[in-house]
């Protein structure tokens, strides 16, 4: 047996109170953990730049350097902060003596006595209730260390900021005193600890079935470990709570197996159906319905943007939606030719008021935009009408055409058995144009085209990559749009 272990972090406790079978891994099964992407890179980045403007909140503090392997050297480097008579400490370390240790954002000392309040830097908008857990431990990691600690506060971004000039770090982050609901977890702390403890000294991999844990409160970096032996398309797909749990006590996963008595819904069912037949399922009638709301011209939209936590710009807010491109396919007549426009702000300053002037001048004034997830696109035009009011009525008159292309696919008007159950975009499309793949494409998603842009508007790629990035945003937009008019005309010949 490998060494004992004993002492388990904060972050490892919360991973096993989430899923002991994934603190397992965490610490048995270093070859299964997944490569870090980079979408959840640039959450990491993100957060290490919260962190250091939350430090300026409390200033003049002095910093824990080891790495985060270095426990015994760190807890030693607190202890020598503190009794040099440091009032503000980052990062310190604590560890109790049945082996929960933790870091904590800031240690500040409270004036003129011997107690301490702990302060943890978060990049959510609000309490969560995993934050208490994650607080908990810290807390009992510095009692059962002998600090006197005062208060657990949770230090977040207040999304009601906006910004005016340089960012005001007094006005950007919100403090809440979580000391009563976490001094009410405390008294299980304790066995929490002993009992993850166990687990990573153990041998044997717990035995956890797949279920809600699986993505609560984030999507586990083992799933695709755990789900190796369920279908890429399967009743988890399908069905949530008692009923899932029916089918899978009577070992039913593929949806061949699921007995034609079952208790379904309607829309269940056609995804049943679809997938058992390997035909597709159409309701002429209602798709008839659809195609008579649209009015030609027809304006094919769609939106990218981007949402930083750190508003970048006068007169937004932390984590606001703000849009940088669109792309706009024109077609004057059914089955006619499609022109296309597009807009991409390569400035580093706000994009929106070009956005917007651009947006105005080529929607025209009558004829229906068609867009896929309509509430999105509304809801930008409404924070742009907030910000920008001289074009709230040419955004509203834009917002009040729209037809949203999601709805007869999502209300399985037109259903493909390749869509597995899902009305995205990137499910649709290849379903039912196989030659539009966003495989092909460099970049493949929203998120990714977010990050990206930004990386380009912070300076953190050169010219020759700015430039590259700019041609695969056009090209990603363009694809978006242009599969909105290539569905709409799978729905007229099947309508």
């Amino acid at each position: 047996m490998a060494k004992r272990i004993n002492r388990i972090s904060k972050s490892q406790y919360v991973k096993g109170l989430q899923c002991p079978k994934a603190l397992w891994f965490y610490r048995h099964r270093p070859d299964l953990a997944p490569e870090i992407s980079e979408s959840k890179q640039a959450l990491f980045d993100v957060g290490n730049e919260v962190g250091e403007l939350a430090k300026k909140y409390f200033k003049n503090g002095i910093e824990i350097t080891e790495e985060y392997y270095e426990i015994t050297k760190a807890i030693k480097s607190t202890e020598n902060a503190v009794k040099n008579g440091k009032n503000v400490i980052y990062e310190a370390t604590a560890c109790s003596n049945d082996g929960a240790y933790s870091r904590i954002d800031i240690l500040k000392k409270v004036r003129a006595s011997d107690t301490w309040d702990l302060i943890e830097v978060k990049m959510s908008t609000s309490v969560q209730d995993y934050h208490i857990d994650d607080m908990a431990l810290q807390r009992y990691a510095f009692v059962g260390a002998g600090y006197n600690i005062r208060k657990s506060i949770l230090m977040h971004i207040n999304n009601q900021y906006v910004r005016s000039g340089d960012i005001e770090i007094k006005k950007l982050f919100n403090l809440e005193d979580c000391t009563k609901i976490i001094n009410d977890r405390l008294d299980v702390v304790g066995k929490n600890v002993r009992e993850l403890l166990k687990l990573i000294n153990s041998d044997k991999e717990p035995e956890i079935e797949f279920g809600s844990q699986c993505y609560s409160p984030f999507e586990c970096d083992y799933i695709h470990h755990c789900m190796k032996h369920i279908p890429d398309y399967s009743v988890y797909n399908i069905f949530r709570g008692s009923k899932l749990e029916t089918l899978l006590s009577d070992n039913i996963i593929e949806l061949e197996d699921i007995p034609d008595d079952f208790d379904v819904t309607e829309r269940q069912s056609i995804d049943i159906e679809a997938w058992k037949k390997n035909k597709l399922y159409k309701d002429k009638h209602g798709i008839k319905e659809f195609l008579n709301t649209l009015e030609y011209p027809l304006y094919f939209l769609d939106y990218e943007t981007i949402y930083p936590a750190l508003p970048l710009y006068d007169n937004s807010r932390p984590y606001q939606q703000i849009p940088f491109q669109y792309s706009l396919h024109i077609q004057k007549k059914r089955g006619g030719s499609l022109q296309h426009i597009e807009f991409l702000y390569t400035d580093e300053d706000d994009p929106r008021p070009s956005f917007i002037m651009s947006l105005i001048e080529n929607c025209g004034k009558k004829g229906s935009v068609v867009v896929y997830n309509q509430s999105f696109e509304n809801r930008i035009n409404r924070e742009l009408s907030l910000d920008f009011p001289r074009h709230k009525a040419a955004l509203k008159s834009i917002s009040d055409r729209m037809i949203d292309l999601l709805v007869p696919f999502r209300s399985r008007l037109l259903y493909h058995p390749e869509m597995k159950g899902s009305a995205s975009l990137k499910a649709v499309l290849p379903a039912f144009v196989p030659r539009m793949s966003y495989d092909k494409l460099e970049i493949q998603d929203g998120g990714m085209a977010s990050i990206l842009y930004m990386s380009c508007m912070r300076g953190m790629v050169t010219e020759d990559e700015k430039q590259k990035i700019y041609g695969d945003l056009k090209d990603y937009c363009c694809q978006d749009t242009l599969a909105e008019a290539k569905l709409l005309e799978v729905l007229y010949k099947n309508g």
